[in-house]
């Protein structure tokens, strides 16, 4: 069996982190198939390495807007060179509008907090949640196209963190002293704001766009007094998951379609039960043994 994840998001690293998630659910839950992420063109060292992620033009391709124009698009060549036979879509439908009856393969919606009118679309162009077999909340929204919700979808379980003396010995920092983290994958500019929010004389700063950051952090927080953060989907709900809520103090940025103030004060009283990603990954190696593949 062959899993594609495809996801349009630009901003910050978020949706490739979500994608990488739902890679290493599969391999926890034993998965044999092949298993790949289409996006657009990444802005960090790190992740641009990625063998697994293949960057494909999206915003810049008009063909995408066209239904006969469609297939010919670099997007519709990629994904049918993969072939998959489950494609899990990061909430960005609208790429995919007149491509996916073409690509024949079962498709499965993960949405989160996005503005209401993200899940009717434009006149032109409405929402065709008959599209997809799954239309799946990986937060606790609450809206009419959302047919089964599970918990986030998070990069690592808490099995999986590094101990808590590895982050300083990383970067050569001694024992003594509080050491505060400012956490930042998000626009450029962004750290800086966090780093005024830490009130800290030398802030150990993890911004993805520098060449020596860690990627993915979350499993490296361990060892972090307070962290500092925006409160996008993936550092809120690691946040929750990996048991740094208490230590990190969010401060939400304004996005288009992520609202991260929202999240912060809907959420608050919410704990994760399990990893959303290991559910998700469960149900994909059930239809796997179900198909006899």
């Amino acid at each position: 069996m062959k899993v594609a994840y495809f996801t349009a998001g630009t901003v910050g690293a978020g949706h490739l982190v979500r994608g990488i998630a739902v890679g290493k659910g599969l391999e926890r839950a034993g998965f044999r198939g092949a298993y790949r992420m289409f996006g657009p063109p990444l802005p960090f060292p790190l992740a641009c390495r990625r063998e697994d992620y293949q960057a494909v033009e999206i915003f810049g391709d008009r063909s995408l807007r066209d239904r006969r124009l469609a297939p010919t698009s670099d997007l519709a060549r990629r994904l049918t060179e993969f072939a998959p036979d489950l494609l899990v879509v990061d909430l960005f439908w609208a790429p995919l509008y007149w491509l996916l009856p073409a690509l024949g393969c079962a498709a499965w919606l993960l949405v989160r907090t996005c503005p209401p009118v993200w899940l009717v679309g434009p006149p032109e162009a409405p929402f065709p949640a008959q599209q997809f077999d799954r239309i799946v909340g990986i937060e606790p929204v609450a809206y009419p196209a959302v047919a089964e919700t599970i918990d986030p979808i998070v990069v690592a379980n808490p099995d999986e963190l590094r101990p808590a003396g590895d982050l300083r010995q990383r970067f050569g920092i001694p024992l003594g002293g509080e050491l505060v983290v400012v956490l930042h994958a998000g626009e450029r500019g962004e750290a800086a704001v966090l780093r005024d929010a830490a009130a800290a004389e030398r802030p150990l700063t993890l911004d993805l766009f520098e060449p020596g950051a860690l990627f993915p952090a979350a499993v490296w927080l361990s060892g972090a007094d307070r962290i500092v953060s925006g409160a996008g989907y993936n550092a809120y709900w690691e946040a929750r998951w990996l048991g740094h809520a208490g230590r990190t103090t969010f401060v939400p940025f304004r996005r288009s379609i992520d609202d991260q103030a929202r999240r912060l004060t809907a959420f608050g009283d919410y704990s994760p039960r399990v990893n959303g990603a290991d559910t998700l990954a469960g149900w994909i190696v059930g239809s796997t043994r179900r198909r006899g593949t």
